[in-house]
């Protein structure tokens, strides 16, 4: 990827584009300008890595659905596998030049043999995160999060999965040493450990890491390198005495490594969605693939800024960036901090609220002290949580896609939640109207295409807008319309709320991954923000990139 995909510069990619605008309470803009706020990436969240022996190095893109091939002299990126079927946790090359990759959402683990042809050759494994051959050819998979063992799966998938190991203790990324020995992590031990695959006995090799996610070994197979998210330290563990060397220290954020024929070592960091190149002879680090997003999903203006800062939910990361010049200027990020995977965020005078539509321990909504940045709320959210949006009196207010309820979520400790609506479509977005006669918030459905408004004092909702496809990210403008992502048909529209009618502000953008099995409605919500100036702001799922449109006089 080139240097001039980076630059803070914001570069117009449609000037002079006419964008006719419906009338409402104030004269909308004739037409707006579309330009770049931050530049993308083939990546959203880089995890998986593994050397092809060819030149490249393949890795997988678990949210963006995809594997990918990175040549290793250049940094170039390429596709081998595109959505929805490359939904990659972990990527592996088998004996016959097949590759393999676990679906983590969907359960399923992946070959792609060597003539391009695409299967699922084991189902039902939620979870399904690693994955690794012994020398003899026989192939290991593990599951992680959504479940937690070990299991020996057939490469070609005649033969049914056979369990291992039960519960070892979250073992994640792994490789198999000189002693057909596999050799992984404990997260939760914080142990690296020795696995003998035909008896399941495990034994501790090195302890003392806070969360390490995987090892390898070096190009003569004596050492272990291990790469430990929360301290951002790649560590080389000697064998067999188990005595701990740090290597390099990266930012926090590591998922993943490969180590090449010449020991040189790549590392995936999924914060940053980056890959960098360590050698361990001097501890010098490189970069060979650089982003500057991950996954930048929920967007926020901060309220009253003439600067128009945003706050981004950038998934593996909260992330405050100039709207104008596009500089990040704070990120905060999962693993090294008490952050819980930011998929919505809304933002008031005093709070910062998260929201993540991960189902189960990960569901959230977190509370932050705008000013300090200081977490002070952490709710569990089981049934998975979308939009959100704070009251002035402390409530949320929060849309479940998987249930199809908007809920109250109250001040106390612990929180009581409340059905305010139900029956709706697969709600995701949310816009307070908190300023009207009756007030209320508006929702949009991405399952059945409509924005409804939603009374707070009683639940009673009027429809706005019906006939749109897949509508997501929402924000109220000053002169009264609403602006919406509609990701089915990849379009910015203008809603007017009192008419309902729908005006086409942008089309052909780069939003909207397609649904992947295992995950809940507008999994990966596109955010829309709109600046006192009128300025439009819109996430882009498909480029991990922010874009803006700016009123035209």
């Amino acid at each position: 990827m080139s240097a001039s995909m980076f630059r803070c510069v914001s570069k117009s990619l449609a000037a002079g584009l006419l964008l006719m605008a419906a009338p409402a309470l104030a004269t909308p803009p004739k037409s707006y300008r579309q330009e770049t706020v931050v530049a993308g990436s083939h990546f959203q969240g880089v995890h998986g890595l593994a050397v092809d022996g060819k030149g490249n190095l393949l890795a997988s893109n678990l949210l963006g659905q995809s594997v990918h091939a990175v040549n290793l002299s250049t940094g170039a990126v390429s596709t081998l596998v595109g959505p929805p079927l490359g939904g990659a946790d972990d990527v592996a090359l088998g004996p016959d030049g097949s590759i393999y990759w676990t679906g983590y959402f969907s359960g399923q683990l992946m070959r792609r043999t060597p003539d391009g042809k695409t299967r699922v050759i084991a189902r039902n494994l939620p979870g399904l995160n690693s994955l690794a051959f012994r020398g003899d050819g026989r192939f290991y998979v593990t599951q992680l999060g959504r479940g937690d063992a070990l299991w020996e799966v057939d490469p070609t998938g005649r033969k049914p999965p056979r369990k291992v190991i039960d519960a070892p203790g979250y073992l994640n990324g792994f490789e198999f040493g000189p002693d057909d020995r596999l050799y992984g992590p404990l997260i939760l031990k914080g142990q690296i450990a020795r696995v003998d695959v035909d008896t399941g006995l495990i034994e501790k090799v090195a302890e003392g890491f806070t969360v390490p996610v995987a090892v390898n070994f070096d190009a003569r197979r004596e050492n272990l390198y291990v790469v430990d998210a929360a301290t951002g330290e790649l560590v080389r563990v000697r064998l067999p005495s188990g005595a701990k060397e740090v290597v390099a220290k990266l930012p926090t954020g590591l998922d993943n490594l490969a180590v090449g024929p010449d020991d040189q070592v790549y590392v995936s960091n999924m914060v940053d969605n980056d890959i960098r190149v360590v050698n361990p002879a001097d501890g010098s680090v490189r970069l060979l693939v650089e982003s500057r997003l991950s996954v930048p999903s929920g967007i926020a203006v901060v309220p009253d800024d003439p600067e128009e800062t945003l706050y981004v939910a950038d998934v593996y990361a909260l992330r405050r960036v100039g709207g104008r010049e596009g500089l990040v200027t704070q990120t905060t990020r999962v693993l090294s901090s008490q952050l819980n995977f930011p998929m919505n965020v809304s933002v008031t005078a005093r709070h910062v609220v998260l929201s993540t539509a991960y189902l189960g321990s990960h569901s959230t909504l977190q509370v932050l002290d705008r000013g300090t940045g200081a977490l002070l709320r952490t709710i569990p959210s089981p049934n998975g949580a979308q939009g959100v949006v704070e009251l002035e009196d402390g409530t949320l207010l929060v849309a479940e896609a998987a249930t199809g309820r908007l809920v109250r979520v109250d001040t106390s400790e612990p929180a009581v939640t409340t059905v305010l609506a139900e029956g709706l479509g697969g709600p995701v977005g949310l816009a307070a109207d908190t300023k009207a006669k009756e007030p209320g918030v508006y929702v949009t459905e991405v399952r059945s295409g409509k924005v409804t408004r939603v009374r707070l004092s009683d639940g009673a909702r009027r429809t706005v807008a019906t006939g749109l496809k897949a509508p997501e990210g929402i924000a109220l403008h000053p002169d009264g319309g609403l602006i919406v992502a509609e990701v089915g048909r990849k379009r910015l529209v203008r809603i007017d709320a009192a008419t309902g009618r729908v005006t086409v502000l942008a089309s052909g953008l780069r939003i909207g991954l397609p649904e992947s099995e295992g995950l809940p409605p507008g999994y990966i919500p596109t955010g829309v923000a709109v600046g006192a100036s009128g300025t439009l702001y819109v996430t882009s799922d498909i480029e991990s990139a922010l874009y803006r449109f700016v009123p035209v006089p």
